[in-house]
Parts: C-alpha cells; sequence; structure tokens
C-alpha cells in the first residue's frame, strides 16, 4: 500500500517506518532533513509541512492510499519558548498535509493525551472534556480539528505517555537510560508522579490499525490503562530494582499532574492489543535494543 508519513525521521516515525515496511507498503517519509541513519527500503522526502503548495506538490506525486501525520513540534519546554513555530508547525502545518491527503486515502493524525489537560476522572476515556493547558496541548487540539476539517477521512489518535529505543533524551525515561548505559549519575524530579507509559511498537501498530479500522473524525485513546509511579519505572530500568538518583528542586513543579492514566477500550474493542508490557518496554529502553518488531 503507498504510504505517505510525515515526521520520518522521528522517534515514533523511525518504528513506524520499520513497521510498515515490514508489512510490504512502500513509504514515503518526509523529513525535514536527509536522515543520518535511513532505513531500508524507506524513500525520504525533504518537505517542510509549513509549506502548503509544497505539500500539494509533494502529496500529488506520492500518491498515497494511507496517510500518517506525525510530523510536530513535541517538546513541551520548547513549545512554549515558540509559540509561534507551535502554531506554524502543530496547526497550520496539519492544515497543509490534510487539505493534500488525496481523496479516498485514509489518514491518521497522531494527537496527545495531553490534550485532555487535568483529569477530572481516572480512567480519562475519549469522553472526557478538553481543557488543554500549555501551549503544546492547545496546538494539538487546534491541530485536531483543523485534521478533520481538512480531511473526510481522517481518524484521531491520542497517545498517551511512549517510550523505547531510540527516543530523545530530552524525555524523563530516555534520559535516565542513556545515563544509567553510560554509567552517570541519574537526576530526577518527582517520582511520585504515575503515568501511563506504552511501548512505543504499539503505539505504532495502534496506528496501523486506525488507519485500516477507525472511524473517521473519531478519537481513540492508545494506552496502557495503568498508571505505575515513576520510582518504579525507574526501577525498573535496572536489572536488580536500584538505581542511585538524586533529586534536582527546579524539577519539581506543583503544577505536575499527580497522575495521568487513559482508557483504552475503545481501541481495543477495533482489536488494539499491547504485545510488550511495561517490564519488555523498560529492558528494550534501558539495552538500547532497536530489533524485535513483531506486531
Amino acid at each position: 500500500m503507498r504510504t505517505v508519513l510525515t515526521g520520518g525521521d522521528g522517534f515514533a516515525g523511525r518504528w513506524l517506518c520499520r513497521a510498515l515496511i515490514a508489512d510490504g507498503c512502500w513509504v514515503s517519509a518526509w523529513v525535514r532533513r536527509p536522515p543520518t541513519r535511513p532505513i531500508s527500503g524507506v524513500h525520504y522526502r525533504v518537505q517542510d509541512i509549513r509549506d502548503s503548495s509544497g505539500c500539494a506538490q509533494a502529496m500529488n506525486e506520492d500518491r498515497p492510499e494511507q496517510v500518517f501525520h506525525l510530523a510536530a513540534l513535541t517538546h513541551l519546554a520548547t513549545a512554549e519558548a515558540n509559540p509561534e513555530l507551535a502554531k506554524e508547525t502543530n496547526v497550520e502545518g496539519t492544515i497543509h498535509v490534510m487539505r493534500a491527503v488525496p481523496a479516498g486515502a485514509r489518514a491518521v493524525y497522531a494527537s496527545t493525551c495531553h490534550v485532555y489537560g487535568p483529569p477530572q476522572q481516572l480512567p480519562v476515556d475519549e469522553h472526557h472534556q478538553c481543557e488543554p493547558r500549555g501551549i503544546y496541548a492547545r496546538s494539538k487540539l487546534l491541530g485536531e480539528e483543523a485534521a478533520r476539517q481538512a480531511c473526510s477521512e481522517v481518524v484521531i489518535a491520542r497517545a498517551f505517555h511512549h517510550t523505547g529505543p531510540g527516543q530523545s533524551t530530552r524525555f524523563a525515561l530516555a534520559d535516565w537510560a542513556q545515563r544509567l548505559r553510560s554509567g552517570l549519575p541519574v537526576v530526577t524530579g518527582d517520582l511520585s508522579l504515575r503515568r501511563d507509559y506504552t511501548d512505543v511498537r504499539d503505539i505504532v501498530a495502534g496506528y496501523r490499525l486506525l488507519a485500516k479500522a477507525g472511524v473517521a473524525h473519531q478519537a481513540y485513546n492508545l494506552c496502557s490503562g495503568e498508571a505505575p509511579t515513576l520510582a518504579s519505572l525507574l526501577a525498573g530500568l535496572s536489572p536488580d530494582g536500584r538505581v542511585d538518583h538524586t533529586q534536582d528542586p527546579s524539577r519539581l513543579r506543583t503544577s505536575d499532574i499527580a497522575e495521568s492514566r487513559g482508557d483504552p477500550t475503545k481501541a481495543e474493542a477495533l482489536g488494539w492489543t499491547r504485545a510488550f508490557s511495561s517490564s519488555q518496554m523498560l529492558r528494550a529502553l534501558a539495552e538500547g535494543q532497536t530489533t524485535g518488531f513483531t506486531s
């Protein structure tokens, strides 16, 4: 199946490329710059999603039957510091991509659990009100609305936290894993916080399923439905469960949500299942595995 994937050299994008190639798809991965580690079989296209006419021309040349829109400014602090860039990328870029999707092609917009804001009840399902906090969260909710308006066959995937090998060390679990592998001190924030983490390989399996079976314009949570403490996730990165660490007071924020936990029932009703347990996810991250995509 001919496929366009934006954000093809990003964390989830690289795992999705691997999965799509394994499925036998022809993949055009749109990237900001040529990748330093290209994935075999993937056709890379340097395309800025902020360029409306460029997106239209590229989509016309690629002629996809399915489109996965993952490209976004995803780091929260970076978005807060660059609100215009967040708008141009996460909202206007989404409009450009979705308007260019060919008639009849299916599309998946990769959104986030952050659109919900502080949970009013747990677990958070798709009917939960959306009250996003911060530039990134608001831009992604606006991106959802823009995607629905621009594309008749788009499905919204609201992924909760996910991790795995290849994730930027700007994110906590990846940073801790890298430091442990390098023998460096581990520095943390509030380890009592509870977070719903899923293996990135299961998240991209969810994207693929939603492209096939999701109902257009509806949103689906991709999450584990479990919320261990960050302390237990840190312990899971060590074979013996013990990690020496220090807490950085500057990382303690009163605005942090105590618990984020989603309800995956709607996606599971389509047939989505998690192939990787929390312990398997943490072991893969700790070891830096880049193989073993089995789902």
